[in-house]
């Protein structure tokens, strides 16, 4: 029987909140990750039945502190934001990364990402500078597999894919209640975005529950077998870019942070940050939240 180690967090909670969050289970000893096969570590990241699970691994990168594999129920992720917050925490426990640093990298399958320890549960990374791609102009047939009605849409701003790592559909929505409405139907978004850049998508509305947040959001990921997620870091930063980009929030000044809340409508409030830096004729996104610890175990596996 196989002993495999694990920590399970709760990343981007709001501390308003009891429960809530994107949870992750984090495989952190390298040594007995080093006899599990591909097909052992997707399987037990469905065993374990969150958005994503991630493995670590030795890192033959002199500047990294580790390799972290992302796995989802539908495969394997290149990167994906809660999971590197919620490694790092991790790793910071175990003592895998010095209790001093308060900067550290991870080699992750699109390459090495910076991560910062802002405080004892505040944990950030940096990700790639955004990209703004292609405007989706045909939405009808989208909406339908969203579950949305047409006049939800708001004009002001264009139906875009925008990447900080890896590609999403942003979809601006005239008010919050369209979005709780929202019913999405993940064969047929896949179906309606296939061929496209992402089938990846972001659904978002300045209308919000709390005051003190710039947007509510949700995101849909039913090509990775996440029909939904709580908490999405690699889409925050995207989001961030085109808030910022196409100045959805008039009283946001550039280079402020924008406040993110998700996960309401799965009964997992998140609370999200986002802050575009620009240094020279280079954008630093950097997306931060909180990660609580919640259990540890093991997970048995058969030889």
């Amino acid at each position: 029987m196989k002993n495999i180690p694990f920590v399970q967090t709760s990343v981007f909670f709001d501390k308003r909140y009891d429960f809530g969050g994107n949870q992750l289970a984090t495989f952190w000893n390298a040594e007995s990750n080093s006899t599990l096969s591909n097909e052992e570590m997707l399987g037990m990241t469905r065993e374990m039945n969150y958005s994503e699970s991630t493995f670590v691994f030795e890192s033959k990168k002199a500047s990294c502190a580790a390799k972290v594999r992302i796995f989802t129920p539908g495969g394997e992720l290149q990167f994906a934001g809660h999971p590197t917050l919620g490694t790092a925490f991790v790793l910071k426990r175990k003592k895998l990364i010095d209790a001093k640093e308060s900067k550290s990298r991870l080699e992750l399958g699109l390459g090495p990402i910076e991560v910062e320890f802002i405080g004892k549960d505040l944990i950030g990374m940096k990700q790639k500078p955004p990209e703004f791609l292609e405007e989706l102009d045909n939405h009808k047939q989208l909406l339908k597999a969203i579950g949305l009605q047409e006049r939800s849409i708001s004009e002001d701003v264009p139906i875009q894919f925008v990447s900080t790592g890896n590609p999403f559909l942003i979809v601006p929505l005239k008010s919050l209640s369209s979005i709780q409405k929202a019913d999405p139907i993940g064969k047929e978004i896949i179906k309606v975005l296939d061929g496209e850049i992402s089938q990846d998508v972001l659904i978002f509305s300045t209308e919000t529950i709390h005051g003190d947040s710039d947007a509510h959001a949700r995101v849909f990921a039913p090509g990775s077998g996440v029909l939904e997620d709580p908490a999405t870091g690699s889409a925050i930063g995207p989001l961030g870019a085109y808030l910022e980009h196409h100045d959805v929030v008039p009283t946001h000044t550039h280079g402020e942070r924008f406040v993110i809340e998700q996960g309401y409508e799965m009964n997992r409030p998140s609370r999200l940050k986002v802050q575009l830096e620009k240094k020279k004729q280079k954008v630093d996104v950097l997306v931060s939240g909180r990660v609580r610890l919640t259990a540890e175990g093991n997970f048995y596996l058969k030889k």
